[in-house]
């Protein structure tokens, strides 16, 4: 019974953060549209801006992105089995290729963020870094190393969840700022905790499984 209530909040989860994602694409920029979106908004304000390409390059990049948070989501909620299942790989194969098409076509967007080179350069290293915490993750799957291909897989996650976190902080932001000031900051402040976080609870778990073979070691 406890197994598929576990089961079942899992499932839950999975489809209230898919519906959030999803409802968000669909009504932001489907049903109100880009140009009511308030990042674009801003953007439309500078005479100097060309609505497109970018509006082509950023729909790529939030599907590409809301797909690889809704995948990365589910491989990490479902649950671990000694051999890794066909579902398991193919979900794997569609997160990593959605992410290095959001990163590379994100590099460009960096380019036009708004906040100026502070902005600019908070999104270029998030792009960077996620792309290669992403990498490092297949190439040690590759070579059999499971742990550090799951602890990379973490770091790669934490990067993708920094478009959920950049919706977060920048209202909370705006509330004593102006949109000038709050962007910047938000640009880091939406993926460096992440990491940080992540790190430490990747450090923490390695931490006390050494400690715990040890005592086993002492034991025997």
């Amino acid at each position: 019974m406890h197994t598929v209530v576990k089961i079942l909040g899992k499932a839950l989860m999975i489809f209230l953060v898919s519906a959030i994602i999803l409802g968000y694409i669909c009504v932001q920029y489907g049903i109100v549209g880009a140009k009511q979106a308030g990042l674009v908004v801003e953007k439309l304000s500078n005479p100097d801006f060309h609505y497109s390409p970018w509006i082509y390059v950023l729909y790529a990049h939030i599907i590409t992105g809301g797909i690889a948070l809704g995948v990365g989501l589910f491989q990490m909620l479902r649950k671990p089995k000694n051999g890794r299942s066909p579902l398991h790989r193919w979900l794997g194969k569609i997160y990593v290729s959605c992410i290095l098409v959001s990163g590379i076509v994100n590099i460009y967007l960096s380019l036009f963020a708004s906040g100026g080179w502070i902005t600019q350069t908070g999104f270029f290293l998030l792009d960077g870094i996620w792309m290669a915490t992403t990498l490092t993750a297949v190439n040690r799957i590759r070579s059999k190393q499971i742990l550090a291909h799951q602890q990379w897989m973490l770091r790669s996650y934490a990067l993708t969840f920094s478009g959920v976190t950049l919706r977060i902080w920048l209202p909370l932001l705006m509330i004593p700022y102006e949109f000038e000031s709050a962007y910047p900051i938000a640009a880091w402040l939406a993926w460096v905790p992440n990491l940080l976080l992540i790190e430490w609870v990747i450090r923490r778990k390695a931490s006390r499984t050494t400690a715990l073979m040890g005592q086993k070691a002492i034991g025997n």
